[in-house]
């Protein structure tokens, strides 16, 4: 893009009413995409946007104007105050070019402003009451937005509402999907997480009990019932009559068993090991475009999460929720890593049928951040043959940031020319496709593909396959230098990749296959999925 093209979008944005320098304006256009320059507020205020977002009843901008943060005539809430733009920051711009210009902060899905950016808007309320000591919670240390569990456009808020705030706090805190005590039968009497945990600042729930004089425990056992039960011991009720003191909550002594252990879940980050079993599950049609639109994990995910760290240890129930009746819903593949005499080694075992037809893997690298995000699913689209936007033009695999102009309503998407692409494998930015297909017990061919555009499968010399099919297995080993060549990146000792698996079985061609989350390779260190030695 030239700065003659850049000035004269700006120009277009603003109505000739600014000048900005050709090389600014280009800067900004390269820097996101979206000029906010000057920007002022829109000059239809809060009616200018709902000329646009207002889809009837079931818009989610309605039910919003009817919640705490809508209320016009309050003058402490944001509508009374700059209206929408008071959480979206100065939009004019975004109101004279809303499919090209992203309002000032925006939540997503299109354009999605920093976690520090977005929580800035809600802590210039919010600082003094419930947000106090957010700077030391455990949920922003781990760089997740107010939206990730908060949304104002919905009412009731599910996190606020004790009746569904469980639904949306064991999205990661799976341990306790089993209610207290691991008592699955009485989930719907439990008390809300809140009332023991504090999600805003790092207070234990030891202090959290402490204030509320340990209501979560009470809101099912009561004390004074307990004092004549007859199936409490002496002893017990005893120790109980020291709940009368201020300073005693019922964790004094029952520490550990409101949940089920932690260890009876998949731990929410890895440990490096050199083989482990990896769980592929049927995707159904969850492409690129619905996990960072319309996904309940899209903010994280826009924000840089990867799936794992949601969705670790949930391959079974995923697999068995998309499936339907197309069977089996999961399948396993031991993975093993190595080095040896300056290459990698990757070996894939998996029981299965002799006809399956190939196994592939994507991998990445910190030049592809939406393979690390997402693996396999980062090279999925709306559009691809057999998916929900497929419009017949047999579109294969690619990353979204190989497109000038993303699919949107009476737009095609399109790839960058020939030049941009070339630059960025100059940069490294694809990812690199190893494919084995698979027939009469052994390996037809081995592949490789550059990742940016649809990918064409080529023979390269830089890696080397074998597979063998006995008693219901098949086994397949791989093998690159780590120096790379011949379209493959070199590996780095202090670096860390990303590879998701693909399997393909006979009847179940394009995107009915099953895949992994993505997995993490180092060769140093703890914190990767697997590392080779």
């Amino acid at each position: 893009m030239d700065k003659v093209f850049a000035t004269a979008i700006f120009a277009r944005l603003t109505g000739g009413r600014f000048a900005l320098p050709g090389l600014l304006a280009l800067a900004l256009l390269l820097a996101g995409g979206a000029l906010q320059a000057q920007d002022k507020f829109a000059e239809g205020g809060s009616s200018q946007c709902l000329g646009c977002h207002d889809f009837g009843p079931e818009s989610p901008v309605h039910p919003m104007l009817q919640s705490p943060h809508g209320a016009a005539d309050n003058p402490r809430t944001p509508m009374a105050n700059e209206g929408c733009e008071a959480c979206h920051g100065p939009s004019g711009n975004h109101a004279a070019a809303p499919t090209q210009v992203s309002p000032g902060v925006s939540f997503g899905p299109r354009w999605t402003a920093s976690t520090g950016t977005q929580d800035g808007q809600c802590l210039a309320c919010h600082k003094d009451t419930a947000l106090a000591h957010w700077d030391s919670a455990p949920h922003n240390r781990s760089d997740l937005a107010c939206t990730t569990c908060h949304d104002i456009h919905h009412l009731p808020d599910k996190v606020l509402a004790a009746d569904t705030q469980g639904q949306v706090c064991t999205v990661c805190h799976k341990v306790q999907r089993e209610g207290i005590h691991g008592l699955s039968s009485h989930l719907d009497s439990n008390p809300a997480c809140t009332t023991c945990h504090s999600p805003h600042d790092a207070s234990p729930p030891l202090a959290t009990t402490l204030e509320n004089r340990s209501a979560g425990c009470r809101s099912c056992h009561d004390l004074v019932a307990m004092a004549s039960a007859a199936d409490v011991s002496d002893k017990a009720k005893s120790y109980h009559k020291v709940m009368a003191r201020q300073d005693r909550s019922c964790l004094d002594c029952h520490q550990g068993i409101a949940h089920a252990p932690a260890d009876s879940v998949a731990p929410m980050v890895p440990t490096a090991v050199a083989s482990k079993t990896v769980h592929l599950f049927f995707p159904g049609q969850s492409d690129s475009e619905w996990l960072l639109g319309k996904h309940p994990g899209s903010q994280p995910l826009r924000h840089g999460a990867s799936c794992q760290q949601c969705h670790r240890g949930e391959e079974a129930r995923m697999g068995a929720s998309l499936a339907g009746d197309f069977q089996p819903a999961t399948r396993d593949v031991r993975v093993s890593v190595s080095r040896a005499s300056g290459s990698l080694r990757v070996e894939l075992d998996w029981q299965g049928p002799a006809d399956d037809a190939d196994i592939a893997l994507l991998w990445g690298d910190d030049n592809t951040p939406t393979i690390q995000r997402a693996g396999c699913f980062a090279a999925c689209h709306s559009d691809m043959s057999g998916m929900s936007r497929d419009r017949g033009e047999e579109r294969g695999k690619y990353l979204l940031g190989a497109l000038a102009q993303q699919r949107a309503i009476g737009r095609p998407a399109l790839f960058k020319d020939a030049d941009e692409l070339q630059a960025m494998r100059d940069a490294g930015q694809f990812g690199e496709l190893w494919r084995v297909q698979l027939a009469n017990g052994s390996a037809t061919s081995v592949q490789t593909a550059v990742l940016l555009t649809p990918p064409a499968w080529n023979s390269s010399s830089a890696l080397s396959g074998s597979a063998s099919y006995r008693d219901g297995r098949w086994r397949v080993s791989l093998s690159r230098p780590m120096a790379g060549g011949d379209g493959l990146k070199p590996l780095l000792q202090d670096g860390t990749y990303t590879f998701g698996i693909a399997l393909h079985g006979k009847d179940n061609p394009g995107g009915r296959h099953w895949i992994s989350l993505p997995q993490t390779l180092g060769f140093q260190g703890d914190d990767s999925d697997f590392r080779a030695q």
